[in-house]
């Protein structure tokens, strides 16, 4: 269908508005292996933790603040208003928290709405708590070590982390290009063509587990987003970061690489955010991640850099509170898989999305890769191994 007036208007102005606030995740301070590694030689001599988790506030154009004025008028006459107006209020939720970063009393109350904490409500096993209490449920109750770290992020003479990335991505139909990048707190994470590995190395069933989440998730969507007519799909739904990291961690459950670890980590992060909004110190979370959780050093301090980075830029809570949501929604058939990788969009904007759809100012997304592939390539094929989300003894 040709698209009005107002929706091209209101497109272009998305898009330059998104381009800015899609900066942020690089704002925040990303600390490379000789940072993590000076902070767990502290840890291990007793010394004082004295992380470097400062980040510059960044100056928002005053051309972008008068797009986004001229975006809700726009918004207003538009398809799916709703879902455009809502979107417009978390971008600039966004963008102002781009100017206040590194200011702790700032930062934190606007990444509590942005992301929530561990006290908004989930489903866990047939019933309804807290996410804080099922964090603390999973660890008490499931347990498992990672896997022993044998393949190099890169290398120029044998099999490597990127290497198998990519044989992944080429079969899904995708062309992406894979960085290794040492600054990142992250594992892993993806741009819109571009997979950022970090410095290190990884399992062989973690390397194909990221790539069910990275590029069968993440990258996916985002070359269905480019896709479409209208912008929506691509600058994103209200809602979307959280649904789409549960997606991710859906698909990495259906691949059968999601391990006990994974959940247990994904349990610590909102462990940790809900200290840190609560005034806990970086050290003592980190040293209670040790000792009371058994989680290493390393580990400990790569959980405290996410929440503590940027003044308190946590987005931590938002993917097992995600994950459980997108499970449910799959299970019971609330949501399909395609429908959630249409683009970044999020379970709540599912109906106007399939009203968009059925006009044709949507179309169906055109990549849905089948998961076989993450178990098809690579140095070795390798076969399933059910992860639970029940205890785990």
């Amino acid at each position: 269908m040709a698209l009005p007036r107002v929706q091209r208007e209101l497109d272009a102005r998305l898009r330059r508005i998104a381009d800015v606030a899609r900066m942020l995740p690089a704002l925040t301070a990303r600390h490379g292996r000789a940072e993590r590694q000076r902070l767990v030689q502290a840890l291990d001599a007793g010394e004082r933790l004295e992380p470097k988790l400062a980040a510059e506030p960044q100056r928002v154009p005053r051309s972008v603040w008068r797009d986004l004025d001229e975006a809700r008028i726009l918004a207003a006459q538009s398809l799916a208003s709703d879902v455009h107006l809502a979107r417009l209020d978390e971008l600039e939720l966004e963008l102002t928290l781009m100017e206040v970063l590194g200011d702790p009393r700032r930062v934190r109350p606007m990444a509590v709405r942005l992301w929530g904490t561990g006290e908004q409500e989930v489903t866990y096993e047939g019933a309804v708590a807290s996410l804080a209490s099922v964090a603390h449920t999973i660890l008490a109750t499931v347990q498992g070590a990672p896997e022993p770290a044998t393949l190099p992020a890169q290398s120029r003479t044998g099999a490597s982390a990127a290497g198998v990335m990519l044989a992944i991505a080429e079969r899904a139909g995708l062309r992406i290009e894979v960085k290794v990048e040492p600054r990142l707190v992250a594992n892993a994470a993806a741009g819109e063509r571009t997979l950022f590995l970090a410095d290190r190395s990884f399992g062989e069933r973690e390397v194909r587990r990221l790539a069910a989440h990275e590029i069968f998730g993440h990258l996916v969507a985002a070359a269905n987003g480019r896709a479409q007519p209208i912008a929506l799909p691509t600058v994103g739904t209200a809602g979307a970061f959280a649904d789409q990291e549960g997606l991710a961690l859906a698909l990495e459950e259906r691949s059968g690489f999601m391990d006990a670890h994974r959940i247990r980590t994904l349990a610590a992060r909102v462990l940790v955010t809900d200290r840190m909004h609560a005034g806990a110190g970086f050290e003592p979370t980190v040293r209670m991640l040790v000792d009371e959780h058994g989680f290493t050093p390393t580990a400990a301090i790569a959980l405290g850099e996410r929440a503590w980075r940027g003044g308190g830029v946590a987005r931590d809570c938002a993917y097992l509170s995600g994950w459980l949501r997108v499970r449910e929604a799959l299970r019971s058939e609330a949501a399909t898989v395609d429908e959630l990788r249409l683009g970044r969009v999020s379970l709540a904007a599912l109906p106007a999305l399939r009203e968009l759809l059925a006009m044709g100012a949507l179309r169906p997304g055109p990549f849905r890769p089948s998961l076989e592939v993450v178990h098809q390539v690579g140095p070795a094929p390798l076969t399933r191994r059910p992860a639970p989300l029940g205890p785990q003894r």
